[in-house]
């Protein structure tokens, strides 16, 4: 296919998940020139045919390095991997970076009790407080650890953080897990958390758009 010279050169490192498939598709209707990188192990037919694959680990630094080489792009979207060493790496190689995350990093999503009276404030703001602290997260403090992380190496660069994906191409579906109690006849279902926590969720070809308008 012959490209524009006017193009977005695009790099997206995943691409074929739940929103990947949907994100690159947007991209590719934005008239950019779309590259995705991923192991291969999970090829789908929807991903467009014309678009190059880069077949390599991208939780293998090593790997990553052979397979890009001297190679840049305009924008880089980042959907998983080892997203601080990726963010570094990409320094110098990409003019605009956006990653994808998750809402661990939020302080009290993962641990209620920290809050007086108890359970996470909502709704949740953009700029509310990360876990501070291994004490009050573990997991949640490496996630907002890695943020920081991307900011320091990426300043310009935008970063979602995905609640769970319900939709098209996801492969569970949300309501399986309740569903698969009732077909087991079990009549009780804990709530996590004494029922202060709030698990939302958003449907995969929003979550790619968002990702889009980023």
């Amino acid at each position: 296919m012959m490209m524009r010279a006017n193009m977005t050169r695009t790099l997206v490192i995943g691409g074929t998940g739940p929103t990947g498939i949907h994100l690159v598709r947007g991209l590719m209707d934005r008239g950019h020139e779309v590259v995705i990188l991923h192991r291969g192990t999970h090829e789908r037919p929807e991903t467009p045919i014309e678009i190059e694959h880069i077949h390599a680990d991208p939780y293998d630094m090593e790997s990553l390095a052979e397979a890009i080489g001297d190679r840049s792009w305009d924008l880089t979207v980042v959907m998983y991997g080892r997203l601080r060493r990726i963010a570094e790496f990409m320094v110098g190689r990409t003019e605009r970076f956006v990653s994808v995350g998750g809402v661990p990093a939020i302080r009290g999503w993962m641990n209620p009790w920290l809050f007086t009276p108890e359970g996470l404030p909502v709704p949740v703001s953009e700029a509310a407080p990360v876990v501070a602290s291994p004490e009050e997260d573990e997991k949640g403090f490496r996630v907002a650890r890695t943020e920081e992380f991307v900011f320091a190496n990426q300043p310009q660069a935008a970063h979602f953080r995905y609640p769970y994906a319900y939709g098209p191409l996801q492969v569970v579906p949300r309501e399986w897990s309740v569903v698969r109690r009732i077909l087991d006849g079990r009549r009780q279902i804990v709530v996590a958390d004494d029922g202060l926590t709030l698990h939302h969720h958003g449907y995969t070809e929003n979550l790619a758009h968002a990702v889009l308008c980023g």
